[in-house]
């Protein structure tokens, strides 16, 4: 704004600096205005180290103030051949500090400290000048305008780079101060970008380096002193000019300093903020970055990004595995005489002809067994009732068919209910089996317990056994050959569960059947039919059961010919079933046959 001549005051015969504006006559009023401000500012304020304003006035339209004569330097000079010494340098800004701290209790804030604008005379004493930017506290001359960022930009404080330094008060002037020695110290000042808005968004944004780090010289109670001077918060900096001043003095006669460091996770976080991809995640302005902070970047991509391409591509072969079928798989089959098995069987073969991978069926006791088999991770698919599923994490895969509960009685003994079975040889089936399980659940429902029937062990095919019977239980798909062919050797018969519906309502999973005349043909049976309750046969497998295992298998079960010859439950039918614990890919699989329907023989 202004230009300084050399001038000499004749009638007092001494030497004086001549301050004019630079535009001269050309100036505006808003330029004139500014430049009496300082001239005001700068003669209201008497202190050794403060250059004095003498006079002012106008010759020719051309403004002028006259001030002090320093026959010297300024600071900025005396760093162009490298940094002073911390004791010096320390002194230099201590006696500024001093100066700016009686400034302050006269509601001046300079607003402009720099190198260049601090002085030192042939007696090696400073002298601050050009206040051109202060601003006296309390007051508003309506010169600066809201916003506007006043100052040079490598020493001005953050909040004054951000046009709210009006909103701090004395604050930015001990920013300036520390950055000033900060340059003393080191030959540079804490940020200098390739513009001056590359300066101001350091300045804001970035943490100041430790004076430290450019000069190991510097002694770390002074770069301590430094570095809180230059806290971005004005909240953390000193509070006041004279406290500054007082840490200096303690610095120079070899006593303790008040400041204490920064914490070391405060400057880590700081430093961090400098990392672009971390200022945006965090909603900060992304400023351009240092070398430092782009290596660290990249390094932390790396660090992020890697995993990721190995977790996709691990999740690629998850997949691609999850949807290949097996070389191998294993199949829980029941007793190799039983209905499960005979499903079992045709199931395996298909699946070994259509996809040519090694399918074994394991012969258990029966639903219990394959269930955990299933569960253990011993097989891959099982066959099971309903009622074994209804508390595992099994998923369904289909159901297959209706098993009928055929409650049997020797044909020559009294057994008229089920309360008639107490103290009589029952065949249960295998302690593993679904049999036994659903005839523990019909007795406990008609109130009897285990240890009141006598079990007989056995295969109930093998006449002799079912010769000592006196009763039998007997979960099998209605009209099977195999029952058939017990009942024609006449000596047992099928006996009705009159509480049916009861037992179905407090068993969800089964539900009341009628053995109709005729069913079994041959057989005398009540034209009424023969009450009794069903429930369903399901091929399951685990949840994380391979897609390709679920949808070979039950393409290879859903063949026409083979729910024709297995008298299997139809894919439509299958397709409506509501409150399944289905597995996904077969509820997938479904999908195509929802909206039809077929009556389930």
């Amino acid at each position: 704004m202004g230009i300084v001549y050399f001038g000499y005051q004749e009638n007092l015969g001494r030497p004086v600096a001549i301050k004019m504006i630079r535009s001269g006559a050309l100036a505006g009023p808003e330029e004139v205005q500014r430049f009496y401000a300082e001239a005001r500012s700068a003669a209201r304020l008497k202190h050794p180290n403060l250059v004095t304003v003498y006079q002012c006035g106008e010759i020719d339209g051309h403004h002028y103030f006259s001030m002090d004569f320093v026959d010297g330097t300024d600071l900025a000079q005396r760093i162009k051949d490298g940094p002073l010494s911390p004791e010096v340098a320390a002194r230099y800004v201590r006696d500024a500090v001093r100066a700016i701290a009686y400034a302050h209790s006269q509601g001046v804030v300079h607003r402009d400290l720099k190198p260049a604008n601090i002085l030192v005379d042939p007696q090696d004493q400073v002298h601050i000048t050009d206040f051109g930017l202060a601003k006296t506290l309390g007051t508003d001359s309506g010169l600066t305008q809201t916003g506007a960022a006043l100052g040079t930009p490598s020493y001005m404080a953050p909040e004054q780079a951000a046009g709210r330094a009006d909103e701090f008060g004395f604050a930015p002037d001990i920013y300036s101060l520390g950055a000033i020695l900060f340059a003393l110290v080191t030959g540079r000042p804490p940020f200098r970008g390739k513009t001056a808005m590359q300066t101001m968004m350091q300045v804001m944004h970035r943490p100041a380096p430790r004076a430290r780090s450019l000069n190991p010289e510097v002694d770390p109670d002074l770069d301590t002193i430094i570095d809180v001077c230059l806290q971005k918060s004005p909240d953390r900096r000193y509070a006041s000019a004279e406290a500054l001043a007082d840490d200096l003095e303690r610095y120079l006669r070899g006593e303790p300093i008040h400041a204490r460091p920064t914490p070391w996770f405060r400057r880590a976080w700081y430093w961090l903020l400098g990392v672009p991809i971390l200022r945006a995640l965090l909603d900060h302005r992304v400023e351009e970055p240092s070398l430092a902070h782009r290596w660290f970047q990249r390094g932390l991509i790396a660090f992020l990004v890697l995993p990721l391409i190995f977790g996709s591509l691990l999740l690629v072969a998850s997949t691609w595995q999850a949807a290949s079928m097996p070389r191998s798989a294993a199949l829980a089959a029941g007793e190799p005489s039983g209905v499960y098995h005979r499903v079992a069987r045709r199931l395996a073969d298909d699946l070994a002809s259509r996809t040519g991978a090694r399918i074994q069926v394991i012969p258990t006791e029966g639903s219990v067994h394959n269930l955990e088999l299933l569960l253990s991770k011993r097989c891959d698919l099982a066959i099971t009732q309903a009622e074994a599923i209804a508390t595992t994490n099994a998923a369904v895969v289909a159901p297959l068919y209706y098993e009928a509960v055929h409650l049997m009685g020797r044909a020559d003994a009294p057994i008229v209910s089920l309360q008639d079975l107490k103290g009589r040889r029952v065949w249960m089936g295998k302690p593993k089996s679904g049999t036994r399980y659903v005839a523990q659940m019909i007795l406990q429902f008609a109130g009897i317990q285990p240890e009141e029937v006598v079990r007989v062990d056995g295969s109930w095919q093998d006449p002799t056994v079912m010769s000592t019977c006196d009763a039998a239980f007997l979960v099998y798909k209605p009209g099977a050959p195999e029952i058939q062919a017990l009942l024609q050797r006449g000596n047992m018969r099928l006996l009705p569960f009159p509480q049916a519906w009861q037992f179905s309502l407090r068993h969800p999973t089964f539900h009341p059947f009628l053995f109709e005349p005729g069913a079994y043909p041959g057989l005398d049976m009540p034209s009424q039919g023969i009450p009794t309750v069903a429930t369903t046969a399901f091929l399951v497998a685990r949840r994380d059961a391979p897609r390709g295992l679920i949808e070979h298998t039950l393409h290879c079960l859903y063949r026409p010919e083979v729910v024709r010859q297995l008298d299997l439950i139809p894919p439509e039918t299958s397709a409506a079933w509501q409150n399944l614990p289905w597995h996904p890919d077969a509820h997938a699989f479904l999908q195509a046959y929802r909206g039809s329907f077929s009556v389930n023989q």
